[in-house]
């Protein structure tokens, strides 16, 4: 995929194998591994992050973005998506990241449409059930044929491991926001006081145990969907039931 703006869509690809998900996994904490180093040598720093880096955007299209979400998602869904935005708003910030932060909201809003008990039998991965109703809300709301491919593939490379580094930042930071909020990735990169302001506002109570059956019942009803092999090599019991403390 071109690392910069495109109207290019990303296509479902399906269950990883085992062995390609595990190289992927492999490869992803390799790179955590040595930017924390890089960090602890001083070669890299991390910058201030403010309230104001992940306020929620107050504009007509944001205000779609939660209405939808509002209107087919669960609340504790509808928390985590918050969450991943600002999660992923705080990275951004603290790595001096250029974001377009609607776009970006409007990503985190709907990652989970294709959860949703709605959408939840539509065919395909979830990731791009969800990525496909979230380009057609693009559309309808007159925005751009590149910000809906953005907001698309953002959306359709969420769980992606391995492979959103280097893309631009409202697809990247999306997948980090969420891992954030489910397994806590990238965490010691958030200030304390930035991560109880985000759990104030948006609890966290009994995520895993509302959450995990939703992915659950995706491996079971789609063995061949994107999200299967994950679930298939143990990315539930991941899941973290707080990230404090």
């Amino acid at each position: 995929m071109n690392k910069n703006n495109t109207t290019n869509l990303v296509s479902d690809p399906g269950r990883p194998s085992k062995p390609v998900l595990a190289g992927r996994l492999v490869r992803s904490e390799i790179r955590a591994g040595l930017q924390r180093l890089s960090r602890k040598m001083g070669f890299r720093k991390l910058y201030e992050a403010v309230p104001e880096n992940w306020a929620i955007p107050d504009s007509a299209f944001a205000m779609q973005a939660i209405d939808l979400a509002n209107a087919l998602c669960p609340e504790f869904m509808v928390r985590h998506c918050y969450r991943a935005y600002c999660f992923g708003a705080i990275l951004a910030a603290r790595n001096k990241m250029s974001l377009d932060r609607e776009t970006f909201f409007v990503a985190a809003m709907l990652h989970d449409l294709g959860l949703c008990e709605a959408h939840a039998e539509d065919p395909g991965s979830f990731e791009w059930v969800g990525a496909r109703l979230a380009h057609t809300m693009c559309l309808n709301a007159e925005q751009t044929e590149i910000r809906a491919a953005t907001v698309h593939n953002a959306i359709a490379l969420h769980t992606s491991v391995g492979i959103v580094e280097g893309l631009q930042p409202e697809i990247s930071l999306l997948h980090f926001g969420t891992g954030m909020d489910l397994f806590g990735t990238r965490l010691d990169e958030v200030p304390e006081d930035a991560l109880d302001m985000v759990l104030t506002d948006y609890p966290r109570t009994h995520f895993k145990a509302e959450f995990s059956p939703c992915l659950h019942h995706q491996a079971q009803q789609k063995p061949a969907s994107q999200i299967a092999g994950a679930v298939g090599v143990g990315i539930i019991d991941r899941i973290k039931e707080q990230l404090a403390g």
